[in-house]
């Protein structure tokens, strides 16, 4: 009778311990199902904004005005986004972040063109600082910094970062994954990279493409003394054709410098009307070619990150699945403490 009872309670027990194995089972397979249901999300909305592009070549051309600021030529600034507003054309701004301040007449006005569609933000740096000199600590941080500061003030961030001075390293290539940008714009003397080209056949394999759109014209030729030379209209929409023909775009590099007038060798806040006037024919002769003015993530194909959108991170278990998890692991330890002290009694 010992003996039969002895093996009763060892079948109960065995019993016990398999629904115990089965329950923990079951609740580790549950944690896995959701995280990996977690990650499959992250992985659609990732791939959803991949970049697609036109099958046929782009004939697309850029403007990409630099040193967008609240502090400099406030009124010139103004006056040539008003030009690209008032023909409903599209500008890509590469705004320095430290002195881009909340509530100013120059944040007035890119949150107009934002809204209306037409203007692009970009980064152009923390500070305007040759980012080749800093370390790469201090190209993430400042970058990151300066992508947040944009996030506060226009409510998204920015996938296009242009260097100043059109000057980086490998660090600065580097980085830029981790702040979320996806298309580079420095210059072709700086920037040896292929370029993107825009014909329907570079279209991106992964979310780690990094599209390298180089300043290909300039309005304005700056000769390092601190005076800038003036690029003829003809040779700028000459470049722009043939730029067209090579890559299926052109990006034309503007300055605020560029439209100011120049009084005792110093820039000061009044627009010159000859500059204006010849960026407004340049605009028009494009338009007349049926040449296209876009952004760079128009001209690429990708989407806009959305308002106070973050950057895409790696999936977390939220609070109900760390509960499961949990639990599934004392259910584990529970199964092999009873199976344990199973085995030591049925060896008494």
């Amino acid at each position: 009778m010992m003996i039969n009872k002895s093996r009763i309670k060892n079948g109960q027990i065995k019993t016990g311990t398999k629904f115990l194995a089965l329950l923990a089972i079951f609740f580790l397979l549950s944690s896995c199902a959701s995280y990996l249901s977690v990650s499959s999300a992250n992985a659609q909305t990732q791939t959803s904004a991949a970049p697609t592009v036109a099958q046929n070549m782009c004939k697309c051309v850029i403007f990409r005005m630099d040193d967008a600021n609240s502090d400099f030529l406030t009124n010139v600034q103004i006056h040539v986004m008003n030009e690209f507003i008032s023909k409903n054309q599209s500008l890509s701004l590469g705004l320095i972040m430290h002195r881009i301040n909340s509530v100013s007449t120059v944040t007035e006005k890119i949150k107009e063109g934002q809204q209306k569609g037409l203007f692009e933000l970009d980064l152009h740096g923390w500070d305007h600082v040759d980012y080749a000199q800093l370390s790469s600590e201090d190209q993430l941080g400042t970058l990151q910094q300066a992508n947040d500061k944009m996030d506060a003030i226009f409510g998204q961030h920015s996938q296009v970062f242009i260097p100043p001075y059109n000057k980086f390293d490998g660090d600065t290539i580097g980085v830029l994954k981790a702040v979320g940008v996806r298309i580079f714009s420095a210059d072709t003397s700086s920037d040896k990279t292929p370029y993107f080209i825009a014909n329907g056949k570079n279209m991106s394999k992964s979310n780690l493409v990094l599209y390298h759109l180089p300043a290909m014209s300039t309005f304005k030729s700056d000769n390092g003394n601190g005076t800038w030379i003036k690029v003829p209209i003809k040779t700028i929409l000459t470049q722009i054709d043939s730029s067209i023909n090579r890559y299926g775009y052109a990006v034309v590099l503007l300055h605020p410098q560029n439209f100011a007038e120049v009084k005792n060798n110093i820039f000061v806040d009044i627009v010159s009307e000859n500059d204006i006037n010849d960026l407004s024919s340049m605009i028009d002769s494009i338009k007349s070619k049926n040449q296209q003015i876009k952004t760079f993530t128009g001209v690429v194909g990708l989407n806009t990150i959305p308002v106070s959108s973050p950057i895409p991170r790696a999936p977390e278990f939220n609070g109900v699945e760390i509960i499961v998890l949990v639990v599934s692991i004392l259910l584990v330890i529970g199964f092999s403490s009873v199976r344990k002290n199973s085995l030591v009694k049925h060896k008494l």
